[in-house]
């Protein structure tokens, strides 16, 4: 690739669903030898996530919007200018929105100094901000299957994911994550700021369930304490180990056998990839019900069931698990079921056709220069992601641990007597 002229920005933020995919595209432009630039609010979620996934970008922030409607004129033309001057100074050439609020100023900016703008949609439905911005895009980068039929400008492309996603074997990950390989395991996940219903209503339910099995639950920041009290009671031969969040969620992913979620698209995404069957309760308060759609598209295939949280009790989820843990060719058969929707290749996909719409001149990552880059660099970015690769020691005390924030999610593990220190049989970690 010739030398580049300018840069690529990538703005981003709200949730881990929105930034991750905009991490992930960032990391392969570093392998391949450029840099981009991050642009986000600067909010804590988004600030936590950058430092842990990808420390060494170079990120700027817009203004904060409010929650105020009649400041958000005010916000925009702030945001607006502040996202000129960044495109200006970093000679961006080509902008790449995965979503959140910032995306707005920084098209609007984009548009404004005429630098081609591509969207990336995760959801089967378009949100609220991609709809506005899609006249002004070049593309639409769309995660999941059917839904960029719908859109001129629609490209399926699948969902940027970490690289481990969909290439780790399930035994390997249980031996790293210190499971027992012939227990079955069950994994909920709230997404990146945990799910209420999930932190309450669940541990109750699986409490109930007579089939054996591992549990591994992702309460989000600052819930785990308290669902950690919930899992207590256990008084059976399971070991429920409670985290707040995870680096390492292609191998969580890989050493389940079945998922409870929400149905964010990226979740979804993650779904497919790695081939997991899953219970699927959707986020019920979206004007446009995105997370129902979106378990639409692996319910149509028979690779999930759709739990409606109005609906939802501790008796119909206990049966529910039950039904699903003993019968383990039904979840392998939901699980091959999913596998066949999922694209594995959407890095490429992307900044193949960005370099392709900006003249080959730019700085994104051909498919060789990043697989090539990739094979160099796998053990640095895996050990980076999951600190247990590089350390063997510490892959079990890492699901083991009781007290992990994303503060000190890489930090000192707990020792013998400690809070976090080996689960007993029947207990809590």
């Amino acid at each position: 690739m010739a030398k580049p002229t300018g840069r690529v920005c990538l703005v981003s933020g709200g949730t881990g669903g929105h930034l991750m995919p905009a991490l992930v595209l960032a990391r392969s432009m570093q392998e391949a030898g450029h840099e981009p630039l991050l642009v986000t609010e600067g909010r804590d979620v988004e600030r936590e996530l950058v430092r842990r996934e990808l420390p060494d970008i170079t990120s700027v922030e817009v203004p904060r919007s409010g929650s105020s409607l009649g400041g958000l004129p005010v916000w925009l033309i702030r945001a607006t200018l502040t996202a000129r001057r960044h495109l200006r100074k970093h000679q961006i050439k080509g902008v790449i929105s995965t979503g959140g609020r910032a995306s707005v100023p920084v098209a609007l900016a984009a548009r404004s100094l005429r630098i081609p703008l591509f969207l990336l949609e995760q959801n089967a439905v378009t949100g609220r901000a991609n709809r506005w911005l899609l006249p002004l895009a070049k593309r639409m980068y769309v995660g999941l299957p059917g839904a960029g039929e719908r859109h001129v400008r629609g490209k399926f492309t699948g969902t940027p994911l970490r690289s481990g996603f969909g290439h780790v074997d399930k035994g390997e990950a249980r031996r790293s994550l210190g499971l027992q390989a012939d227990v079955p395991v069950v994994l909920i996940t709230g997404g990146s700021q945990g799910a209420r219903v999930l932190n309450e209503v669940v541990p109750a339910a699986l409490q109930r369930v007579q089939s054996k099995m591992q549990v591994m639950h992702l309460s989000g920041l600052g819930n785990d304490a308290a669902v950690r009290h919930r899992y207590a009671d256990v008084a059976r031969d399971n070991v429920a180990y409670v985290r707040a969040v995870a680096a390492d969620m292609d191998r969580l992913f890989a050493a389940a056998d079945l998922v409870i979620c929400r149905g964010g698209g990226t979740t979804v995404a993650e779904l497919m990839a790695v081939g997991r069957a899953a219970i699927i309760i959707p986020y019920p308060h979206h004007k446009d019900r995105q997370q129902l759609h979106n378990a639409r598209v692996l319910e149509s295939v028979g690779a999930a069931l759709i739990q409606e949280e109005r609906d939802l009790d501790q008796d119909a989820l206990t049966q529910l698990v039950e039904s699903l843990l003993s019968a383990p060719d039904r979840l392998r058969t939901m699980a091959d079921q999913g596998r066949k929707l999922r694209r594995l290749d959407a890095v490429d996909a992307i900044l193949e056709d960005v370099q392709q719409v900006l003249g080959g001149e730019h700085p994104v990552a051909s498919s060789d220069e990043a697989n090539s880059s990739r094979a160099n660099s796998s053990r640095t970015n895996s050990s980076r992601a999951n600190p247990s690769l590089a350390n063997p020691s510490l892959a079990r005390a890492d699901v083991g641990s009781v007290n992990v924030t994303e503060a000190n999610l890489a930090g000192p593990r707990p020792v013998g007597g400690e809070r976090g220190a080996a689960p007993r049989r029947g207990g809590v970690a």
